[in-house]
C-alpha cells in the first residue's frame, strides 16, 4: 500500500520546526549546573587583595602566610587591620570592612581634621554645655580659656568629651566640623566612615571600619604635632581658681611600656564595645593595628598583633593594601555644608543583596525540554514509518 503524503509530509515539516526551535533557542545548549553567578557590586573603598588564605575561612580572618611563619595569635575582636605604616601593605585582617561603631577612636579624625585649621595658641573660653559633657572628661572647667594645645591634650590623653565639644567650637560649630570630619574622611577614601559628632559618642549613623580608622591613624601619624600628643603620658591644663591638674594617657599599650609603642588611641562605649587604635616602632618599621569589638582588654588584642607582625614582617604575603596616603598633604578647606549632628540620620539597615541577573537559562523552556522532546518525536516518528513501510509489503 502506498503511504500517505499528507501524513509523511507533515512529520517532516514537524520535525524541521522541532529541530530549529532546539538549535535557535536561546541558551539551549548552557549547562544549568554552570550558570554564573551575578557578579557582587565592589565598594569603592574595596581594597585589592592578593590571593587571600585564610587562617580560618569561617572567622573572617586573612593572612598568607610564608616559610616559617608563626601562626597568627589568637585575638578576640570582631574585626582587626595590621598594616605597615610606611607602605600601606596589610599583613593579616579581619572584617577589616565591617561596619562598627569606633566610640573614642573616631577623635583621632576630629584631631587630624582640626590641626591644620586651629593654631595651638588660639584659645576657647568654656562653656557650661562642655564642661557638662556626657562620657569621659579631661575636666576642662566652665568659664576658663584654654589653649587648642591644651585641648588637644585633654581630647586625645584622657579621650575628653568635653575637650572634643570645646575644640569643634572654636572651629566655629559642631556640625561644620563634622562635615570637615566627613570630608577628610573621603579625601583619605576612608569611604564606609561617617561621623555624627566630634567625640565618638554612640549615634545614628555613625559608624567607621578597622580599614578606615587605620587609614584615618595613618594619615594622623603623618603629622609630627599628632605624634607629640599621642606619645605623650601626661600633660598639664588650667583648672578652677590659679590651680591646675594633670591628665594622663589611658593607653595602656604605652603606659605599659610595650617595646616601640608610639600611641594612638582608646575607646569605648556600651554599644562600640572596647575599640583601639595603636602603633609601635622597630628599627625604622612602624605597624598600625586596630581593634574593634574586642573581647579582651584591648591593649592586650593590639599588642599580641603588634609583636606578631614585627617577627613576620618579611615572612608573609600582604593580603591587601590602604590607599595611598594623598599628595600633597590634606589641604584645608571650608565645610561643604552645616549638617546637624543628629538630624534625620537613620541608622543603616541591613543591605540587601543585588537582585540576580538572568543567566543563560533563565528564559530557555524550549533548551531544557527541547531534547527529550525531540527524543519522542523521533521514537515515535521511527515508528510511523516502520507502520508505513509494513503497510508496503505484499501480503
Amino acid at each position: 500500500m502506498a503511504s500517505n503524503p499528507l501524513t509523511m509530509t507533515g512529520m517532516r515539516r514537524l520535525l524541521v520546526i522541532l529541530l530549529a526551535l532546539v538549535v535557535l533557542a536561546p541558551g539551549a545548549q548552557a549547562n544549568p549546573t554552570t550558570s554564573p553567578s551575578p557578579s557582587p557590586s565592589v565598594s569603592p573603598s574595596a581594597s585589592p587583595s592578593a590571593s587571600p588564605s585564610p587562617a580560618n575561612p569561617e572567622s573572617g580572618i586573612r593572612v598568607n602566610l610564608g616559610p616559617g611563619a608563626s601562626p597568627l595569635p589568637d585575638v578576640w575582636a570582631r574585626s582587626w587591620v595590621l598594616a605597615d605604616a610606611a607602605t600601606g601593605a596589610i599583613l593579616a585582617e579581619k572584617k577589616m570592612d565591617a561596619p562598627r561603631r569606633p566610640a573614642s577612636t573616631l577623635k583621632v579624625l576630629t584631631a587630624l581634621t582640626l590641626l591644620p585649621r586651629l593654631a595651638p595658641d588660639q584659645t576657647y573660653v568654656v562653656r557650661k554645655k562642655e564642661a557638662e559633657a556626657y562620657g569621659s572628661r579631661a575636666g576642662i572647667v566652665r568659664g576658663k580659656a584654654y589653649t587648642v594645645d591644651q585641648l588637644m591634650y585633654g581630647l586625645l590623653l584622657p579621650s575628653g568629651n568635653d575637650a572634643a565639644i570645646a575644640l569643634a567650637r572654636a572651629n566655629g560649630g559642631v556640625p561644620a566640623t563634622v562635615a570637615q570630619m566627613n570630608q577628610v574622611a573621603r579625601d583619605l577614601q576612608a569611604n564606609d566612615t561617617t561621623a555624627r559628632n566630634p567625640s565618638g559618642l554612640d549615634s545614628p549613623g555613625q559608624f567607621s571600619t578597622a580599614h578606615d580608622l587605620t587609614v584615618i591613624a595613618r594619615a594622623a601619624l603623618e603629622r609630627e604635632d599628632f605624634r607629640t600628643y599621642v606619645r605623650a603620658l601626661r600633660a598639664t591644663i588650667p583648672a578652677k581658681g590659679k590651680k591646675s591638674r594633670t591628665i594622663y594617657n589611658q593607653n595602656r599599650l604605652l603606659t605599659g611600656g610595650f617595646k616601640g609603642a608610639i600611641g594612638v588611641k582608646t575607646g569605648f562605649t556600651s554599644k562600640a564595645g572596647r575599640t583601639f587604635i595603636g602603633a609601635a616602632e622597630r628599627k625604622g618599621v612602624t605597624l598600625i593595628v586596630t581593634v574593634l569589638g574586642s573581647r579582651e582588654p584591648s591593649a592586650d588584642a593590639a599588642g599580641k598583633l603588634l609583636s606578631w607582625g614585627f617577627s613576620n614582617l618579611n615572612k608573609v604575603t600582604p593580603v591587601a593594601s590602604l590607599p595611598p596616603l594623598p599628595q600633597p598633604a590634606l589641604e584645608v578647606q571650608p565645610a561643604q555644608a552645616v549638617v546637624p549632628v543628629v538630624a534625620e540620620v537613620q541608622t543603616p539597615s541591613a543591605v540587601t543583596p543585588p537582585s540576580p541577573e538572568p543567566t543563560a537559562m533563565s528564559s530557555v523552556p524550549v533548551g531544557v525540554w527541547g531534547w527529550p522532546l525531540l527524543g519522542l518525536f523521533l521514537i515515535g516518528f521511527a515508528l510511523v514509518s516502520w507502520r508505513q513501510a509494513r503497510r508496503r509489503r505484499p501480503d
